[in-house]
């Protein structure tokens, strides 16, 4: 399995390392510590598997709070 960083900015997907298929989610993610997640990837298409780590600390400044956790009024 390899691993890279992802410098994707998109909510979503990513392309496979092997045959560029876009895959819509991962298969597995995970909090590493407080500023990474890491994501486990499969191909279905040429069976691949690889990881990816998102570092939250560069995605700060460009993802809003409502982003992340929307508010909810009741009224």
């Amino acid at each position: 399995m390899s691993a890279m960083v992802s410098n994707r900015r998109s909510s979503f997907g990513i392309s496979c390392t092997r045959c560029n298929s876009e895959l819509m989610a991962p298969e597995w993610s995970e909090n590493r510590n407080k500023q990474q997640i890491r994501h486990i990837w499969h191909c279905w298409k040429c069976d691949c598997c690889f990881e990816t780590i998102v570092d939250i600390r560069s995605m700060e400044n460009n993802i809003a709070r409502d982003d992340i956790l929307p508010s909810r009024l009741v009224a």
